[in-house]
């Protein structure tokens, strides 16, 4: 297997929504512009065109998405073409372009949030009953207008649960089991998009890294659990003590990391000042007081992932080598 294959297969696998809509690029080739051709050949022009614009409105949305655009956006394209695209075949081929109805608003649910997608099903069911030609009788039209309807409510509560259910699964595989903060992998994730979010807007972000002091004598006086319970507490202290914007990551062991946007060195400085007061006054192991020492580091400019954490941890390091309980700020020159 190639390189850029396993790269492409991986973004699949890793990427629900883009596998979706890739899935729905490859379709627009295979499966509707054979069709176009059919209608050229057949002196169909006019249906001819709206199926090759019909291929155009999928496929350059997925080609976008692959490119790094945004998913939602190419989501809403393809899903405005399926419904637009379907509409206009009833209206020029009449009952049997009505058929097509069916796959579109099926595939809508899973390209769009369900509550847009609802919407559009009901305003192409609403359309089709303008089409003189879309039905043979009253009998057919109630038949097929009920199915659509019943399609589409099927369709809403399946893409309705699958999203709920893969964003709680989403959720699971963010946290950290024993203290509820988000792991590394999460972090990961979140300092990528703050570092992207920095070179273009420059507002100031902070990356400290904090560390329980003597958590080893917590384990070995009082025992593992203790030693648990107390990282449990620590990470809803923080929590309590910091904005709802700051996310918090627990990077292994008794050592976390908080990501503060918007946050400069005097900012950084007083969200300690008040997470220190805190822990000060309420974190105890065992009746004993248990202390915390943070390493800061505002990003620079251009400044990479590893130099940025890097300072942030030798920060850290100075801060326990002066004593512990304290922030230490990096001020290096860059």
């Amino acid at each position: 297997m190639s390189p850029l294959f396993a790269h492409l297969l991986a973004r699949l696998r890793k990427d629900f929504r883009l596998s979706i809509i890739t899935v729905f690029g490859v379709c627009a080739v295979v499966a509707i512009a054979p069709f176009a051709a059919l209608r050229f050949a057949q002196g169909q022009w006019l249906a001819g065109v709206v199926d090759a614009l019909i291929v155009l409105g999928i496929f350059g949305p997925s080609i976008y998405a692959w490119r790094g655009g945004d998913l939602d956006r190419a989501g809403l394209c393809i899903a405005i073409t399926n419904t637009t695209g379907a509409l206009l075949i009833v209206a020029l081929l009449g009952k049997t372009g009505v058929f097509w109805l069916f796959p579109t608003l099926l595939a809508n649910s899973f390209l769009i949030r369900p509550g847009i997608a609802g919407s559009l099903a009901l305003g192409a069911v609403a359309l089709t009953q303008l089409q003189p030609a879309a039905f043979e009788s009253h009998g057919q039209r109630l038949t097929v207008t009920t199915t659509l309807l019943l399609v589409s409510l099927f369709a809403y509560i399946f893409a309705k649960r699958t999203a709920m259910q893969r964003s709680a699964l989403e959720e699971i595989a963010a946290l950290d089991p024993l203290t509820g903060a988000r792991n590394r992998r999460a972090m990961e994730e979140e300092v990528a998009i703050a570092l992207n979010a920095h070179q273009r807007t420059g507002r100031p972000v902070t990356l400290a890294l904090l560390d329980l002091d003597h958590f080893k004598r917590v384990n070995d006086r009082h025992g593992h659990e203790a030693g648990d319970r107390l990282l449990c507490t620590f990470v809803e202290l923080v929590r309590r003590s910091t904005r709802a914007t700051d996310r918090l990551f627990r990077f292994g062991g008794e050592e976390f990391v908080l990501l503060m946007e918007h946050t400069d060195e005097i900012g950084a400085m007083r969200a300690f000042a008040n997470l220190q007061r805190r822990i000060h006054e309420e974190l105890r192991a065992g009746g004993e007081p248990v202390t915390a020492s943070m390493g800061a580091a505002v990003l620079r400019h251009g400044e990479s992932r590893d130099a940025w954490f890097a300072r942030a941890d030798a920060a850290l390091y100075r801060a326990k080598q002066n004593g512990r309980d304290r922030l230490v700020l990096d001020e290096t020159a860059p």
